[in-house]
Order: structure tokens, then C-alpha cells, then sequence
């Protein structure tokens, strides 16, 4: 059993849903961004959802307009919310259980709430992490071989999604592999 939170962003199939699940992923998302290569839509969605017990369902999207936000949240019923570094100011302002933020730097570390989760996705440097007070849970995103990073203040490790082949084939080598490493 993997000993660290796991989060896969960009799911787009039902396999891959059910996959992460089955490999006791603690949080999945969708993107809902019409203008996404990983968009999936309503019906898409539900019916992926329907599937899916025991992993928690994040979504996110491309707005700064906090109304088409809560109503993402409130009618596709999503456990959390993946925010953009530029939606950190609206995140005090929407209440869901889980709050993910992405950071490509710990600048802004300070405006997060200290319940959220953070995706970091910039170089990480040990010793950058040890200078600043971090109140938030860490997970390093998106490369696969962040996993061999063993680091006492990591929370743990976000992926991004595969694309299906063709319906039901799709291909989880390197979602495998990491878990394989994490399993250690």
C-alpha cells in the first residue's frame, strides 16, 4: 500500500478512472474547460462517476468568473477543486472539502489556506523548502520522476492523466512504474 497521497489530474477515460481507484488513488480530476485536450463533459462525467467509489472527485477550470466556478462544483458534485495559481484570491470565497492549489513557485505560498493541498510543479530544492515556514501539505506534480524524491516535507506526488488508445486501451506504464517505486 502506497504511504503517500497520490493525485492524477486530466483523467479523460472511465479505464483510467477506474484504474487510479483500484490503485487506491486518493484524488482524481477532471478538467472542465471547454478549450481543454482533456475537457469532458457533463455526460462524460456522470458516467465515469457512476463507476467510482473511494477516491475523491476533484474538478477544475479555466475561469476567474467565481459564479461558473461554484456552479461547476455544485452541479457536477465534486468532493475538491483543483485552482490555478490565479484563482488563489477567490479560494477563501468557495467552500468545497477539498481545495488543491498548482504553484510553479512558492512565492505565493503565504496567500494559501492552511488546509489546502498544494501541487508543486517547479524545480524542487531541498533547501528552499527547509528556508520557508510551509503550513500546507506538499505534493511534487507532474513528472513521473519526482517519485524518486524522498523528502520528509512531501506529502506526496500529482500525475496528469493518459489519453485511451482506442476505447478501453489505454496505456498505465508510467502510472505503474511510479507506483511500483512508491510501493517500495
Amino acid at each position: 500500500m502506497i504511504n503517500k497521497t497520490i493525485l492524477v489530474k486530466s483523467i479523460t477515460s472511465l479505464s483510467e478512472a477506474r484504474f487510479c481507484a483500484g490503485m487506491f488513488v486518493d484524488f482524481i480530476s477532471f478538467d472542465f474547460n471547454p478549450n481543454s485536450e482533456d475537457f469532458i463533459n457533463k455526460a462524460q462525467f456522470d458516467e465515469i462517476r457512476g463507476w467510482l467509489s473511494g477516491v475523491k472527485i476533484l474538478g477544475s477550470l479555466n475561469s476567474n468568473d467565481i459564479f461558473e466556478i461554484i456552479e461547476c462544483i455544485q452541479s457536477n458534485k465534486l468532493d475538491g477543486f483543483l485552482f490555478a495559481e490565479d484563482q488563489i484570491a477567490m479560494m477563501s470565497e468557495i467552500t468545497v472539502p477539498f481545495k488543491v492549489v498548482e504553484l510553479a513557485s512558492l512565492d505565493n505560498i503565504s496567500l494559501i489556506e492552511k488546509e489546502s493541498l498544494i501541487i508543486y510543479t517547479g524545480m524542487f530544492e531541498p533547501d528552499l523548502f527547509e528556508s520557508i515556514d510551509i503550513n500546507n501539505e506538499i505534493l511534487l506534480g507532474y513528472d513521473f520522476e519526482n517519485v524518486k524524491i524522498d523528502f520528509e516535507k512531501l506529502k506526496g506526488y500529482a500525475f496528469k492523466g493518459s489519453k485511451e488508445n482506442q476505447p478501453g486501451i489505454n496505456n498505465y506504464d508510467q502510472l505503474m512504474d511510479a507506483f511500483d517505486l512508491l510501493d517500495m
